[in-house]
């Protein structure tokens, strides 16, 4: 029975659409209308909720990588990079084309994580599947800070997706899909190998795993895999800097005990993330102790192999984390979760009358609407009064300031900046000029020292570190010009606390002739 035939007045009223988007589940039209919507509220929310403050530095780095497409980048491998140089190919360089990239990108984890659910599950459950993980903060929040965590967003469901389906009919397609989709997850982050592991943890705890690792089917994916990895792996054998060495210099400082409270916080820190869509799992199935038996531990073993996945993405990490000696974060569990929702709906007996399926519906299209038309303008201004953490209220304004100084001495675009959080003058400038963090022209291979005297270059510094090298260049390069600024953010008529005091260098072009210095 529809839930409006059941309710009166007001809830009827509220329910009705619902309702009606429920019954689109048979047609397969619920979830794109889901999806659509999803990107639609999401996007406007963080233009707006960002309205004052310009793009997190993990967004304007992938910007700045995606310039130059290499198989590799000196933090992370390449795919958030290559993503974004896809995207801007045919969006333009602006805010709000960088927040719908984002939202796509998990539009697309819901995606793929539609796909598994329905090889379970069906009717109002596969859509309570896409409700639930609205109800975690992944998809709608920190999935905004494109970059290489949340491309795993993404990558995980489909690889997993694949996977299954590779698993389930041994098929030729569907093993080098495997293939392809999990070395992508490796391509995204090297924190993919613990999906890799969850994989071989499934194969191993499966009563078929004879079946299957005796057919083609995993060495079609293996191979398929390897041939997707060989750039990234041929890059890292002439790479001066690789994400390996600078993950040892980010964790270098880790002591085991620091890295076993990281692991209580991870673990503990990764449960408070889904709170929420479990205290409504239990509001709506309200489960017993049979029930949560079978769901912890499903009798059909296809089924209990989604459980083993989501359970060894999230303990793996835990377990390896004290031999490879790094300090665990529990924003490292958002990728992990996908499958809890499948997990906690699959069994026969996890019951969901339509009138609830609706309740948390409306649950998700209240905290949304609220979301966009409350909490999005307090965002900005509580952004505007009390700055950002990364100074990212400044980015254009120095941007534009850096761009006036650079043509009072040269009419040639801009090309080269360096020093500290250059990246965002890569974006922000109309010249999008090559960025050299740290000075380091290891990390931007393409800034070679020819290019630095024939087209002059931008120093930026705006913290301790940087301060040597760049008084260094001021006081040595003979055509250097040196700027101090200190800006201020103007939101609806209100000035934002003062930026720290920034230094510029212009140094311009040589002079025809010029030979190098």
């Amino acid at each position: 029975m529809s839930f409006t035939a059941t309710r009166p007045g007001l809830a009827a009223t509220i329910g009705r659409p619902i309702d009606a988007w429920f019954e689109r589940e048979r047609d397969g039209r619920a979830v794109a209308i889901l999806l659509l919507l999803f990107v639609a509220v999401w996007t406007l929310f963080h233009v707006v909720a960002r309205a004052s403050v310009d793009l997190n530095p993990d967004m304007t780095e992938a910007y700045a990588w995606g310039r130059h497409p290499s198989a590799g980048y000196y933090k992370h491998p390449p795919l958030s990079a290559l993503m974004a140089a896809a995207w801007f190919a045919i969006f333009p360089a602006a805010d709000w084309s960088f927040n719908l990239l984002a939202m796509v990108n998990a539009a697309i984890a819901l995606f793929a994580i539609d796909r598994i659910a329905k090889l379970y599950l069906s009717g109002d459950k596969r859509l309570l599947v896409l409700l639930l993980l609205l109800l975690m903060p992944f998809y709608q929040f920190h999935s905004q800070r494109f970059g290489a965590n949340p491309v795993l967003l993404a990558t995980w469901p489909i690889a997993t997706y694949c996977f299954l389906r590779a698993f389930q009919t041994r098929g030729l397609g569907w093993s080098v899909a495997a293939g392809v989709a999990a070395a992508a997850a490796m391509l995204g982050k090297y924190y993919s190998i613990f999906l890799i592991g969850a994989f071989a943890a499934a194969i191993v705890l499966h009563p078929a795993r004879w079946t299957y690792l005796r057919s083609p089917s995993p060495w079609i994916s293996a191979i398929a895999g390897l041939i997707v990895l060989a750039p990234h792996l041929i890059w890292l054998q002439t790479a001066t800097l690789t994400p390996f060495e600078y993950a040892y210099l980010a964790h270098r400082d880790a002591t085991l005990g620091g890295i076993i409270v990281s692991i209580g916080t991870y673990l503990l820190g990764g449960l408070a993330y889904v709170a929420l869509p479990i205290a409504v799992y239990a509001l709506v199935v309200r489960p017993d102790r049979r029930l949560l038996t079978q769901t912890v531990w499903p009798s059909d073993p296809d089924r209990r192999m989604v459980v083993v996945l989501l359970a060894a993405q999230l303990l793996l990490p835990a377990l390896s984390a004290p031999f490879v000696g790094i300090e665990l974060s529990s924003l490292w569990t958002m990728q992990s979760w996908f499958l809890l929702p499948i997990v906690l709906l699959m069994p026969d007996a996890a019951i969901v009358p339509r009138s609830r399926a609706v309740y948390v519906a409306a649950l998700v299209a209240a905290i949304s609407a609220f979301a966009l038309l409350a909490a999005a303008p307090a965002f900005a201004w509580l952004r505007h009064v009390h700055g950002s953490k990364h100074g990212e209220a400044y980015y254009r304004l120095l941007s534009d300031e850096i761009m006036r100084e650079w043509h009072r001495y040269t009419d040639r675009p801009l090309t080269i900046v360096m020093g500290s959080g250059v990246e965002a003058i890569t974006f922000y400038s109309p010249d999008h000029p090559d960025a050299v963090p740290d000075f380091n022209r290891n990390v931007a291979p393409w800034v070679t020292p020819d290019r630095i005297r024939r087209e002059g270059y931008v120093v930026m510094c705006d913290n301790p570190i940087c301060i040597p090298e760049t008084e260094r260049r001021a006081a040595t390069e003979p055509r250097a010009v040196r700027r101090d600024y200190q800006l201020s953010r103007r939101y609806l008529g209100r000035e934002g606390p003062p930026s720290v005091r920034i230094i510029v260098v212009v140094v311009p072009p040589a002079p025809p002739g010029d030979g190098p210095k």
